[in-house]
């Protein structure tokens, strides 16, 4: 019975952490881990409460000891009224003495970067497209693209 009641709070627990999450969607797969430069990443996600702030991180994972020290991404942000909002970052990969700056586990490495950190968001339906500009037809050594929404703790 004691373990019964053990794996239940554990359950319980592993539930109530993720309350936070609004949204979580990676995107895997990529032929050979390669990005093509034609395949934009396109993500919705709805907000229901705007008093809340927010956070939305993209998620890029990559094998390890990655060739690049930072890839170039571009994001376009829809809000629910449509107003279109670009950004652009140079990904950083690797620090200035090459050490990855993800978490890395044997050959490969999952790098987050926060596209917008305690925000507040309007009611509705969001999409973010998702897109990068390196120089060839593909972003090699990829295994996968993704973005999270999640409720900022206070």
């Amino acid at each position: 019975m004691k373990k019964a009641v053990l794996l239940f709070g554990l359950f319980f627990l592993a539930i109530s952490c993720n309350k936070l999450e609004i949204f979580n969607q990676f995107d895997d797969g990529f032929a050979k881990n390669r990005w093509p430069k034609t395949d934009v990443k396109t993500y919705e996600f709805t907000i229901d409460d705007e008093t809340k702030l927010y956070n939305i991180t993209f998620r890029f994972s990559h094998v390890y000891d990655y060739q690049f020290n930072s890839v170039p991404i571009h994001f376009t942000i829809l809000n629910p009224k449509r107003d279109e909002q670009k950004k652009q970052t140079d990904l950083q990969i690797k620090d200035a003495s090459g050490k990855e700056l993800g978490e890395c586990s044997v050959d490969f490495c999952d790098l987050n970067y926060m596209l917008e950190e305690k925000v507040q968001l309007q009611k509705g339906t969001y999409k973010v497209m998702v897109s990068h500009s390196f120089d060839g037809p593909y972003l090699p050594n990829v295994l996968g693209v993704g973005l999270k929404v999640e409720e900022a703790k206070k």
